[in-house]
């Protein structure tokens, strides 16, 4: 009992210790127990379906409770009325709990006495009964002596404190058992928690008087059910016994006509067998002959087929030899033909068709391209990125709170066609790692009404990123870094998901080596998810599959003297197509290569150009649009 606080050093009026514990104990009663259930009421029936709950259980409810004032309270008129648990007394509340709320009962069962150790809701609910009828058996003399108050109050705060802890948390109830125990308590408060706590007591034991009436009257009827029951048992034995000698009358006769059929049957079963056993000799020894004499006709007959499949045989090797080196011969030629086909295909530029020219102001070198729709797209050069029409009329700029300071690819479509770019929010420093405080490059996503977010601010010391692409596949985004100062290496390709939450790096291969220097211009094959970065200070286009194995690096044909990829676009088809510059008896030629999913060259598309030019797109129509010095030119 030693947490139990110490009792109030200043009464305010007199009454013996005895009936102030009395008086303190119905107080606690009527008041903190009262709320710790109608709060336990509302944890399993809401409080604006308790109506509903209510009328559900209105049959069983009214079987227990005869006490028309109670009655009145759980179903007032008229119907479907309101009803609040502020309004319920703990009779009423513990009924509802006990019959209508399925509060589980692991252990202790509703109305036993709980074990020891047993903590359970249904427990503690039990021992807040049985304590409440302890103080009830005091009510004749009005008073409790001290050490039996102190084990009934420190019982009540035990099993209260432990369904707070329970449900909900905290230690506000226990709080108030600890104020009840030690406030003054006046006169007229004292008798009105005797009073109340009196006539809680005398409706609970009203029901509980007439929940025994109920139980009673059923437990009769169920005995009235059992003996009706047993009496049709013993009817059911007794015809079963009738029966069952009957059919043991039945199984005898039947046993009996049995043995006399078999014994017929067993008679007449050897006259049979000694019949056929007479012709059984005779057809065998036919039998036998005949199988003899077709035995010698069908050897006699195979033998002279199997002379005459050995000739087919013979003449059929001699006609599929001679078949065979005359296919061989004509294979031979035709697989030559089909090399000198090939290096000759290969040779050739198949020519594209100029359909538009976009002039596109103020821009004298342009370096990226992101396509949205054939009369809208999106174009870039070293500091401005802006959004044009098939005219080359400006429709849209980005903001100057952005600075765009990218000269390959830097900006991409998503899958919805907003435009994801790379640039730094101007006037915004940030302390990183690296060099203290400086603007840091962020993922933005423009939608189509204009709107800006920023999707991933990337605090990466000594890297840059170059270039990005949105997957059309799944949303991720693919970011090409490498070292913020030359000679730019080091590269990788980060991945991160449609929100900018990073997922991984893609650096190296299956042997440490890395895959890229430094990252220029990145998309994926919608075919098969092969992420392809063309990389200018290694010289080739990089691949690797969806998962980030390397597949091949491409570093252009045997009979090119230098390869230098730019701009990488997949058509509709899924083959690669890549912008790259060739160092041809001293002067650049810009030339556009198609490559198979493998990476194998198909063909040069158009001739060589000596304007220079270093990006491409390829739009959803296969048309192709090549970006120059301040033009778009779209070719099919």
């Amino acid at each position: 009992m030693s947490d139990v606080p110490g009792s109030s050093s200043a009464p305010s009026f007199s009454l013996t210790k005895a009936a102030e514990n009395y008086c303190r104990l119905c107080q606690l009663i009527v008041t903190v127990c009262s709320d710790l259930l109608r709060l336990i009421l509302s944890r399993y029936i809401d409080p604006a379906n308790l109506r509903q709950e209510l009328d559900k259980n209105k049959g069983k409810l009214q079987n227990i409770i005869k006490n028309n004032e109670q009655r009145q309270l759980l179903y007032p008129a008229p119907a479907g009325s309101s009803v609040k648990a502020q309004d319920l007394d703990l009779t009423l509340l513990y009924t509802i709990l006990r019959n209508v709320c399925n509060i589980p009962q692991p252990q202790c069962k509703w109305g036993k006495t709980p074990q020891n150790g047993d903590v359970s809701l249904v427990a503690c609910i039990e021992r807040i009964r049985i304590q409440r009828n302890l103080i009830s058996g005091h009510r004749s003399i009005g008073e409790i002596e001290h050490p039996e108050f102190l084990n009934i109050w420190q019982e009540l705060k035990d099993n209260i404190g432990e369904i707070e802890e329970q449900l909900f948390g905290g230690n506000m109830y226990r709080r108030r058992v600890d104020e009840l125990f030690s406030c003054d308590l006046s006169k007229s408060e004292a008798q009105e928690y005797v009073e109340e706590f009196q006539c809680l007591r005398d409706s609970l034991d009203d029901v509980q008087s007439q929940a025994s009436r109920y139980f009673g009257k059923k437990k009769a009827h169920l005995d009235k059910i059992e003996e009706r029951q047993a009496s049709l048992t013993m009817e059911i034995q007794g015809f079963n016994a009738r029966k069952r000698a009957r059919l043991d009358e039945l199984e005898q006769h039947q046993t009996s006509v049995a043995t006399n059929f078999i014994d017929e049957l067993r008679e007449t079963e050897r006259h049979i067998l000694q019949v056929l056993q007479g012709r059984h000799t005779g057809i065998e020894n036919h039998t036998t002959d005949k199988l003899r004499e077709t035995e010698e006709r069908i050897l006699n007959q195979l033998q002279a087929r199997m002379d005459g499949f050995e000739q087919q045989q013979t003449a059929m090797t001699t006609n599929l030899t001679d078949g065979l080196s005359k296919l061989e011969k004509r294979l031979e030629d035709k697989f030559a033909v089909m090399i000198e086909h090939k290096k000759d295909t290969k040779s050739r530029c198949f020519p594209l068709v100029l359909m538009s020219t976009i002039e596109v102001p103020g821009m004298y070198d342009i370096c990226h391209i992101s396509v949205v729709t054939p009369d809208r797209l999106w174009v870039s050069d070293r500091r401005k990125l802006q959004q044009v029409d098939a005219t080359g009329h400006v429709i849209r700029t980005l903001d100057d709170e952005y600075q765009y300071d990218n000269e390959v690819g830097g900006h991409t479509l998503s899958v919805e066609g907003g435009l994801v770019f790379l640039a730094k929010v101007r006037n915004s420093e940030q302390s990183t790692a690296s060099d203290g405080l400086r603007s840091q490059y962020g993922i933005h996503k423009m939608t189509a009404d204009g709107s800006i977010t920023t999707l991933l601010t990337l605090d990466l010391p000594d890297l840059t990123p170059r270039c990005i692409h949105s997957s059309h596949i799944n949303g991720d985004l693919l970011i090409g870094l490498s070292k913020d100062s030359f000679p730019w290496t080091d590269g990788r390709v980060m991945r991160c998901n449609g929100t900018g939450r990073k997922i991984g790096d893609i650096e190296l291969d299956e042997e440490g080596q890395r895959l890229y220097e430094s990252p220029g211009y990145i998309t994926e094959n919608k075919m098969n998810g092969d992420i392809v970065v063309s990389d200018d200070k290694k010289n080739a286009l990089v691949v690797v599959d969806k998962s980030g194995r390397h597949r091949f690096d491409y570093n252009g044909q045997p009979t090119e003297n230098s390869f230098h990829p730019k701009g990488v676009s997949i058509d509709i088809l899924g083959r690669i197509l890549v912008s790259h510059v060739e160092l041809k008896r001293s002067r650049l030629v810009f030339l556009i290569s198609l490559l198979d999913q493998e990476g194998r060259f198909l063909t040069r598309l158009d001739k060589e150009q000596k304007e220079p030019f270093t990006c491409l797109c390829v739009d959803n129509q296969n048309n192709i649009y090549v970006g120059f010095a301040g033009t778009i030119k779209v070719f099919s």
